[in-house]
């Protein structure tokens, strides 16, 4: 484990600390890490106002981290009996569902055709298997998930093609997309700029994507030892920050606001289009 010496946006030195964090960190367990003793600060640019972690993980850390991420004896309940909880949920208590009527709500007639969407860090495949039955038909699902376990889970119990590896584009032969959905998981990401070049390069004119991440305001709203702000999270997002990284990307966006899920946690989303 290193300390982030620049800003992951913007590459400035320049920052500020917001908060020191002294809890004890499951997901530097997980990574192999020893480290509670060390300071680990959330940062504030100076330059830009994007918000980051000071914990830097090396790849064989990350790589140990992603391996762990779904066990079971972590998570106490097997893949399968994670994804039957999660897709019982009645609808006002889902937050797929809850993402998925925010999308319908807004698309409207767009999602009415024939389309195939991307799914980044698909997970299990839940937000994928509530996409199958609340989308129309004619919709083809790919998904993106760096845990085995779960790519495994998510390509067995959807029937979408999976690929099992951390995201980069053209990992489908090609496949230019109509859709992509990206949900908690760019502030997992190192460079959030070149991550979201890499979904518009996979994606055709005029396709639409679905974005969301941990809003700035969990500061204010989650108590500080939340896992939330632990190791696996890189970034926290403000409006401003997320929607520039959007639109230099080489997207427009059609819609943006902050959810507060049922879980009590605020969610930072958008939707866009690629140009």
């Amino acid at each position: 484990m290193l300390s982030r010496q620049q800003c992951p946006v913007c590459n400035s030195p320049e920052r500020k600390a917001l908060r020191q964090q002294t809890n004890e960190d499951t997901y530097l367990h997980l990574a192999g890490v020893s480290a509670d003793k060390e300071i680990r600060e959330w940062l504030c640019c100076t330059d830009c106002g994007h918000i980051y972690n000071s914990v830097e993980l090396q790849p064989e850390e990350l790589e140990r981290l992603y391996e762990r991420f779904r066990q079971a004896e972590w998570r106490q309940e097997t893949p399968d009996q994670y994804f039957d909880r999660i897709t019982r949920l009645p609808s006002e208590e889902s937050e797929n569902h809850q993402k998925v009527e925010l999308v319908s709500r807004r698309l409207g007639s767009m999602l009415n055709r024939e389309g195939t969407l991307l799914d980044i860090g698909c997970g299990g495949g839940v937000l994928i298997d509530t996409l199958k039955r609340e989308f129309p038909r004619g919709w083809h699902f790919y998904g993106v998930e760096p845990t085995p376990s779960f790519a495994s889970l998510a390509e067995r119990r959807t029937g979408a093609q999976i690929r099992c590896e951390m995201y980069v584009s053209g990992l489908f032969d090609g496949e230019v997309f109509t859709a992509a959905t990206c949900c908690q998981v760019l502030e997992h990401v190192p460079n959030p700029r070149m991550f979201l070049e890499q979904v518009r390069a996979d994606l055709s004119p005029s396709a639409w994507l679905y974005l969301d991440v941990p809003d700035k305001s969990d500061f204010e709203t989650l108590d500080a030892s939340h896992d939330r702000f632990m190791a696996q999270h890189i970034s926290y997002f403000s409006d401003e920050v997320l929607s520039r990284l959007v639109e230099n990307a080489g997207f427009e966006i059609l819609h943006r606001g902050i959810t507060r899920t049922v879980r009590q946690r605020n969610n930072l989303w958008c939707i866009a289009k690629a140009i």
